[in-house]
């Protein structure tokens, strides 16, 4: 087991434990300006889903979508199951996904979500190749934090573990830029002091609101 495994394995006991007691409500206003996107989805990979906290949020405005839940701790997913029994959870490494993209039931994957696990990548160009290859030709893909950059990264920097200090999200420019290079094209993105989402695409015409 590599060290940031261990950190996620040994961190989940308190997970929930250490989150505020709206963030059902939190998770729900992140979603809110995607509902049409998730409605009309009908496969979805959530990635990083820790304690699953997120699934109920997606289920209830993705009703008709199949919801596949990833994630690198088994203790995490372990919690996950508790919260939803019936949820399609798969313990493993976001940089070699276990899906064909011809062959995972249902076809590839309408929609990526990344919520708040996107810095904890340790070679982010080979996960957002991953995401090329399940997500279907008119695919999208989600980078969510319901939190500043700022804050993320000295939570990150701050940590007792050296293990995720250098876990950083890149400026929202940065990104948007890594995204292109790999025919991405960015429908919006925010870099503010509250959240950090990344909104892109794998089709063309599509509106560029960078803000």
């Amino acid at each position: 087991m590599d060290s940031l495994r261990a950190f996620f394995e040994s961190l989940a006991i308190e997970w929930d434990a250490q989150q505020p007691s709206n963030r059902g409500e939190v998770l729900r206003q992140i979603l809110v300006p995607f509902d049409a996107e998730l409605r009309a989805a009908n496969a979805i990979l959530e990635v990083g889903t820790g304690t699953g906290a997120l699934i109920p949020q997606l289920r209830a405005r993705a009703p008709a979508a199949h919801l596949v839940s990833i994630d690198l701790a088994e203790a995490m997913l372990q919690r996950a199951r508790k919260r939803c029994p019936d949820a399609s959870l798969i313990q493993c490494d976001v940089h070699r996904l276990p899906f064909s993209s011809v062959s995972i039931g249902l076809g590839a994957f309408d929609l990526v979500i990344c919520h708040n696990s996107f810095p904890h990548f340790v070679e982010p160009p080979v996960a957002i190749a991953e995401f090329v290859r399940v997500l279907r030709r008119d695919g999208c893909l989600l980078i969510m934090h319901d939190m500043g950059r700022d804050q993320v990264n000295a939570i990150h920097r701050e940590s007792h573990t050296s293990v995720i200090h250098n876990d950083l999200l890149p400026p929202g420019e940065e990104l948007a830029k890594m995204l292109e290079n790999v025919g991405f094209e960015i429908i919006n993105y925010e870099d503010s002091e509250s959240r950090y989402i990344m909104h892109a695409c794998q089709h063309d015409n599509t509106r560029k609101d960078r803000r």
